[in-house]
């Protein structure tokens, strides 16, 4: 990858809705610009979670609504699925997203709405047919599926309210895929003892709108299956051990079961058109530019502005290696965005010094910007090493 002569490095930093609570929205944009910040990546959407939070004002602890949307829905956007964004609760008397709008624009700084969409425990719950199903026809609530046409609208409609009523520089897309069984949400219980792919198996979608789609194209979607079954019973049964001839990876499985291949093959379908769906309607007419939270994708190279490398609790040398690594694999005449994620917090970064080696690192190893993980969480000390780290780039 060859960066364009006029490109510059962004230098943004993750943010919650409550953030922008009692006043602080002015404020955290002017401490955003003192410290040398150009975007603020603030969650439109987001899943549940349990934070300390070593600064804010009043609250040490937070536990945040379940796939809560800090903005107010366009409801005659969404005609097209029976989902709507469940607004959080501290978004009754303001519009979050708004005031970030207005405020980022006023302080000269670029707003990324940073959109969570299939893992959402709140309407998967509500809505059970179109959550993911197992094999076995277990529901996962915490991810819906998208192979339900009603997830899919769902969440074209979520991108287009967001772009459309709140024109960001960009929307930044996290979860928009399949998820995992495992969920890390509750006290989650695996006696067996099962193996990364056994998990991947556990995981697979089979919500039936999922499984029509996958028959009309042509894939037989239970020999996918009756494999996927065949090989979990086996696990289970011989837990804690596993037969000689037990598969280790999702590819053994697939040699032995094309059909499974094929069916792994139809889902990695269905996401990827996800999103070239996204940029075709839901960006249609505007100027919002399309990141992933993921490592960069040949197939959708043309459809998305940016993509990610994780660094997170990595030494500058360790980030170093991670970056340069990644983007050895980006295509030279690419000229998309491709960011470096900087945790601050969990004892890496531990001293300002160190701050400046790691975004230093991730710049020269080729990353065109860093996102720093993120302003709610992260200790006082650390934010006060941003201003001097900044400076080098």
């Amino acid at each position: 990858m060859k960066k364009s002569p006029d490109s510059s490095f962004t230098k943004a930093i993750f943010a919650h809705a409550w953030d922008l609570e009692d006043g602080n929205a002015v404020p955290l944009m002017q401490w955003a610009r003192a410290v040398g910040l150009d975007t603020l990546c603030i969650a439109a959407s987001y899943h549940s979670g349990w934070f300390v939070q070593p600064h804010h004002a009043t609250r040490r602890l937070r536990w945040s609504e379940s796939g809560a949307a800090y903005f107010h829905p366009d409801e005659a956007l969404y005609s097209g699925t029976c989902l709507r964004p469940p607004a959080a609760a501290i978004a009754a008397q303001v519009n979050p997203l708004r005031l970030a709008a207005d405020c980022t624009k006023d302080a000269g700084l670029n707003l990324v709405a940073w959109t969570v969409g299939a893992h959402n425990t709140r309407l998967g719950l509500a809505f059970p047919h179109l959550a993911q199903h197992s094999a076995y026809g277990d529901i996962l609530p915490h991810a819906l599926s998208l192979g339900h046409d009603d997830t899919r609208n769902y969440l074209k409609a979520l991108v287009r309210d967001i772009a459309t009523n709140y024109s960001p520089h960009g929307i930044q897309l996290e979860s928009f895929k399949w998820h995992s069984v495992r969920h890390n949400h509750t006290h989650e219980r695996d006696l067996a003892g099962l193996s990364e792919m056994e998990q991947q198996l556990l995981s697979l979608c089979f919500n039936p709108q999922t499984v029509r789609k996958a028959e009309a194209a042509g894939v037989d979607a239970e020999a996918a299956r009756n494999a996927v079954k065949q090989t979990l019973e086996i696990a289970f049964t011989h837990a804690p051990h596993r037969p000689l001839n037990h598969p280790q990876t999702m590819e053994e499985l697939e040699d032995r079961e094309p059909e499974l291949r094929r069916y792994n093959r139809f889902l990695r379908h269905l996401a990827e058109s996800l999103i070239f769906e996204i940029r075709q309607e839901s960006l249609q007419g505007t100027n919002c530019k399309l990141y992933l939270q993921t490592g960069f994708s040949p197939s959708l190279r043309d459809v998305c502005d940016g993509f990610a490398v994780w660094a997170y609790g990595q030494t500058p040398e360790q980030t170093y290696r991670t970056v340069q690594s990644a983007v050895a694999n980006l295509p030279q005449d690419w000229r998309g965005e491709f960011h470096c994620y900087i945790r601050l917090g969990m004892g890496i970064p531990n001293c300002a010094e160190q701050l400046e080696e790691i975004v230093m690192a991730a710049q020269s190893a080729g990353a065109t910007g860093i996102y720093l993980y993120n302003y709610s969480e992260a200790p006082p000390a650390m934010l006060s090493w941003l201003q001097s780290a900044l400076k080098k780039l």
